[in-house]
């Protein structure tokens, strides 16, 4: 990707569904020319448009990472748990543990019984769980806490289409729904102002020059969790974080173009005052990452 590329990359996270003329004037390119390079980055891979609806729209308000010892092959284990139900993200990683998971669920009760069958999988000899208590930052997810909405078929129709492509048209919304293109335009408007649905780019991190994706977990000195998580927030580096309840008190992701920016990186995350103790561990196999929200209600 050259840096035209990068700057398309950039404006359609921000805003998925935003006009080929208004990319064409932020990158000073004509419409065709941006049109073509958008549709080459998609063809080959580099770059999806999709839309990410906010977990709660389907009543799922229990989130878990799971840092998962294994004595047999990761692999294997690792598609295991990449094939049960509610399990968005499964990674090989190098680090204290040999794979990492994240899971979901409509309650607590469901989420530990899906937590057990994880650690029941054949070669799992130990899960260490983080409950997940507040998003702080994500690059693709809405934001963290949306006003309670209610959606009816038709919505839940749009939804449907926009996590398959972000960028569908109002005409084929509206051929899948039988309402006018006008009235599906007003409502994927009304999803996005609301925070149901966040349409954003998601680009290969290796094609964007990030080459090194690692995760991160912190415990914190009491009295500093504000100053510290807002200091964390605030890097480039960090892709996402989350405070958590249990193995420690924060979690996240850092993308970095080279193993000296990381370890910078972590230095300057070690510096900081409230900052006690760090854990990382490096994603070598992405084995699943899904974006899509089923509907468990």
């Amino acid at each position: 990707m050259d840096e035209i590329d990068t700057r398309l990359y950039e404006e359609l996270q921000r805003d998925g569904r935003i006009s080929m003329e208004d990319l064409a004037a932020v990158v000073g390119l004509s419409r065709i020319a941006v049109r073509a390079r958008v549709s080459r980055l998609i063809q080959s891979g580099a770059l999806r448009i999709i839309g990410v609806v906010h977990p709660s729209t389907y009543e799922i308000r229990n989130f878990a990472h799971l840092a998962i010892g294994v004595d047999g092959p990761v692999s294997i284990v690792g598609r295991a748990i990449a094939n049960l139900d509610n399990v968005p993200l499964v990674s090989v990683v190098a680090g204290r543990f040999a794979l990492i998971a994240e899971v979901r669920a409509t309650n607590m009760a469901a989420l530990r019984a899906l937590i057990r069958a994880v650690a029941a999988i054949e070669h799992v000899v130990n899960v260490e769980t983080a409950i997940y208590t507040e998003r702080i930052k994500d690059l693709y997810a809405p934001p963290a806490r949306i006003p309670p909405t209610k959606l009816d078929v038709v919505d839940r129709q749009i939804l449907d289409a926009l996590e398959l492509d972000g960028r569908v048209s109002y005409a084929e919304i509206a051929r899948l729904t039988h309402f006018s293109p006008s009235a599906i335009r007003k409502r994927v408007n009304l999803l996005v102002e609301r925070g149901v649905v966040r349409i954003s780019a998601v680009a290969s991190p290796g094609l964007m020059g990030l080459q090194h994706m690692c995760g991160f977990s912190v415990r914190l000195r009491g009295g500093t969790e504000s100053e510290t998580i807002a200091a964390l927030e605030a890097m480039d580096a960090v892709s996402y974080l989350s405070l958590v309840l249990g193995r420690c008190d924060a979690i996240g992701t850092l993308m970095v173009r080279s193993l000296p920016d990381l370890v910078l990186t972590f230095d300057h995350i070690r510096s900081l005052r409230g900052v006690t103790e760090l854990e990382s561990w490096m994603h070598l196999d992405v084995i699943k990452e899904s974006y899509h929200t089923p509907n468990l209600s």
